[in-house]
């Protein structure tokens, strides 16, 4: 049996054992604070370059940085939604598919996440995938114009160009003016052989002044679908020299060749991939 000295010793003996962990635990505390604190500043810094980089248009530097970032502090899902954001404009993806799930795993919930994993899909032409992204965006920002317009596009590459045009008009009572929309809306009502209506709503949209030679050559499109050759032409030519107006003119007649409305849009999406 211990005698009662060495049973306080004993006491003693684990209560500065204790009293040592409990001292190593604060001590560790600090330190790693410390070290979460210093990737989380590398991982922002190395964001803000990127971000530099993608103003000067140097989409390949920013892509590097951001991934740089991402390594830095991987627990940080801003670098890899960015990421998806420069691989999508700069033609890659199915790399900015994979960013923004990674991304996603951290923030289930973020629209501009799911919204870009859903434009995505749809530039590798998954568009039934897409659907349920855009769609799970829209419970998280159900005023954002941008996801409207990504499920029409969606809806229109399935040939359900009803659907479609209902979701650009949604679109359009949060933001009038988005400029996507309508050229979208107008597109759609042309494939669906709405050809008057559609023709003026891009009509109208080449008037305004953010109107582009992208949106002139779609007006051209749309009157190239009506069978209105002439007029196609003729607004073609504002961008274009005889020979590439030539050609398209023939893909116009092509497409009205087509007599399934889901492969023409398809063969539009597949030559016109910036929508």
């Amino acid at each position: 049996m211990m005698t009662h000295q060495k049973i306080r010793r004993s006491h003693a003996i684990l209560a500065l054992a204790f009293a040592t962990a409990l001292g190593g635990c604060a001590g560790d505390l600090p330190q790693r604070h410390a070290a979460t604190d210093l990737k989380t500043d590398l991982s922002e810094s190395l964001t803000r370059a990127a971000e530099e980089s993608r103003s000067r248009g140097d989409l390949k530097g920013a892509a590097t940085l951001y991934r740089q970032a991402h390594a830095a502090n991987p627990e940080l899902s801003a670098p890899l939604i960015l990421l998806g954001q420069v691989l999508s404009v700069s033609g890659s993806p199915n790399e900015a598919a994979e960013a923004y799930r990674k991304a996603l795993i951290m923030v289930p919930d973020n629209a501009e996440a799911l919204r870009g994993l859903g434009n995505a899909l749809v530039a590798i032409d998954q568009p039934e995938l897409a659907i349920g992204h855009y769609e799970q965006a829209l419970r998280v920002a159900p005023e954002d114009s941008r996801i409207y317009n990504g499920l029409g596009v969606s809806q229109d590459l399935l040939g359900k160009h009803d659907a479609a045009q209902k979701l650009y008009r949604i679109g359009l009572t949060y933001k009038p003016d988005d400029i996507n929309l309508l050229t979208n809306l107008g597109l759609s009502l042309s494939f669906a052989e709405k050809h008057d209506e559609g023709i003026e709503v891009l009509r109208e949209l080449v008037k305004t002044p953010r109107a582009t030679a992208h949106h002139r050559q779609n007006l051209a499109l749309a009157l190239g679908l009506a069978g209105r050759r002439d007029e196609a032409a003729k607004i073609a030519r504002m961008d274009l020299d005889n020979r590439a107006v030539r050609a398209n003119l023939a893909y116009y007649a092509t497409l009205r060749a087509l007599a399934d409305p889901t492969l023409r849009m398809k063969a539009v999406h597949a030559r016109y991939s910036k929508r």
